[in-house]
Parts: C-alpha cells; structure tokens; sequence
C-alpha cells in the first residue's frame, strides 16, 4: 500500500497535529557539507515544530553538537544520526533514539575505519554488509535506511556503479528505504517509494537539506503514541512533501559547492585512492557472501 503524501500542512491536509509529529529525517550541517551549524538547524526545527535528523556525511560532531545544545528535551528535538559511505560508495542511513549509542558506533566502528587522509564526504573503508553486521553484533536500537537508493550520482543502493552492483542485495537487509528525498527528481522518489512497497520496507524521508530554507520541507508524521521506528519498520507513516519546485532543487546543490570548492586536491585525492585500489586488487565481496545486517532476513522481506 502506498505511504499518503502530504501537500500541505497536517491540519489543512485533515491530520490532527495533537495525534501526529514531524520528523525531518535527513539534514546536514556545516560539520560536513551543510551551511548551518546545529544550533541553527535547531532552532529553525523548533520555529517549525519539527524534530530534526542531523545526519552529516561520515561524522557525528554536528549531532553531539545539537544534542548537548537542545539540553533536556534533546530527544524530542533532535533524532541523532549519521549518513555513511560505504566502501561501495553509496549511501546508509542510521539513526540512533539516544547519542549515546550513536557515539559508540562511531567510535568502535565508523572512525576505525575511516582511510587515511579522510574528509566528511569520503567512502569508508568498510563494505554495506560490514556495517550492518556491526550495527547487529552491537546489539543498539538503530534504523537503518537506504539513502536515495536511485540517485543519478551512483551513491544509491540502487544505482551503484556497476562493479558495485552486489550491494542491492544488502536492501533486504535495512529496515527502511527513503521514499522521498528533497534533493532527489521525481523519478528517482517514484522508484524509491515502488522499492520499498515491493521489499515490504519501512518509508522514511527528509530534506536531504543544506541551508536552513530547506528545513522541514519534506518529514515523515507519525502517531505521537507510537515510537519513531516502530511506527517506521510498520510503515504506519504519512509523507509530508512542501518542497518549494525545481529552483530549490538547484538552490539545494548548489549550497554544497563551497564545500568541495574548498578542498581542491580532493578529486586528485579520490582518483589516487581509486588507482591504488586498482593496483592492489580491491574487490567487491565474493557472491556467495552473506549479507547479514541489522533488518528481517531476506526470506522475511517481502
């Protein structure tokens, strides 16, 4: 069954606020390649009455940041995250209900092994399955979702560079898929939302912003006496899609630019990586390895 859309406010669209909440699921700050710092990205949530997911590319400074800064109601402010490259270079999304277990998968896993002269935006040197396998031996009460599985960068479960292609298995895996992205083409959402209906997956969605106008744009609302993933995993979850139209879509990529205007030699960096991948014998995992994750076995994910 489709996830409903909303286009509009809950209350105009005949959603009682009193019964559901937003959460913007997927924002960046300036700790990776956003322009706002948490405190602003705060802020802004709470003029919006949204809770935010601060997911920065591979660090988790911006969401301990958020964290201290929202004090006591932290958790109803704030959904701590991370959005990790894998070494296939595409894009997981794990959120935590706490930081601290967030913290502690970042330090026992993420930073371990993150490759030698890393930024905010560079591939780990852990595989899909790893990760999740990780995040299952840790035993920690974490969502896991594939970010914009279709996107035209080749850093979607989905749309992985063909000598990547193994990790679309890791799909049946995640407990969710990100049905609705604000810096995705329609297209891309469409077939993201059909995955996750055909994968029985949980929807979850977000801005995917990068300046604080982009903010609340897109959220999941979900019953405000159910918990966040549980409501999630059982797709008990209605989309709110306000994006402002194609210019914003531009607007939206074009604020990461200083970002990588600012690190010039990181090109030159990734294309030697790449070679020494090569030269070495990098290879995807063999076929016939498991991919075994934190989700429902694949025979319990249709």
């Amino acid at each position: 069954m489709p996830v409903p859309v909303l286009r509009e406010s809950l209350h105009a669209a005949g959603v009682d606020p009193n019964d559901f909440r937003l959460t913007d699921m997927h924002f960046h700050t300036r700790h990776s390649d956003g322009r706002a710092t948490p405190e602003e990205a705060l802020r802004r949530a709470d003029a919006l009455g949204v809770r935010v997911g601060i997911t920065d590319h591979n660090v988790i400074s911006g969401a301990v940041e958020a964290w201290r800064r929202a004090g006591d109601d932290a958790r109803e402010r704030i959904l701590p995250g991370i959005e990790l490259t894998t070494q296939e270079r595409v894009h997981l999304l794990v959120w935590f209900d706490e930081i601290e277990p967030l913290v502690d998968f970042y330090e026992g896993v993420v930073r371990p092994n993150q490759r030698r002269g890393f930024t905010p935006t560079a591939p780990s040197a852990l595989w899909s399955a790893d990760l999740l396998e990780a995040l299952r031996k840790a035993g920690a009460p974490a969502l896991t979702a594939a970010a914009h599985p279709f996107a035209a960068g080749l850093n979607g479960y989905m749309s992985a560079r063909e000598r990547f292609r193994h990790v679309r298995a890791d799909v049946a895996h995640l407990d969710a898929v990100e049905v609705l992205n604000g810096e995705e083409v329609e297209s891309g959402n469409a077939r993201s939302a059909a995955l996750a209906r055909e994968q029985g997956k949980g929807a979850v969605a977000g801005s995917d912003g990068h300046v604080l106008g982009e903010l609340g744009r897109v959220a999941v609302a979900t019953p405000r006496d159910r918990p966040l993933f549980q409501a999630i995993r059982e797709r008990d979850v209605r989309v709110l899609d306000r994006r402002a139209g194609a210019w914003a879509l531009v607007l939206g990529h074009g604020a990461k630019l200083p970002y990588h205007a600012a690190r010039p030699f990181r090109a030159a960096w990734d294309y030697y990586n790449r070679r020494a991948e090569a030269e070495v014998g990098v290879r995807p995992p063999p076929p016939s390895r498991p991919a075994t994750g934190g989700g429902p076995d694949e025979a319990d994910a249709a």
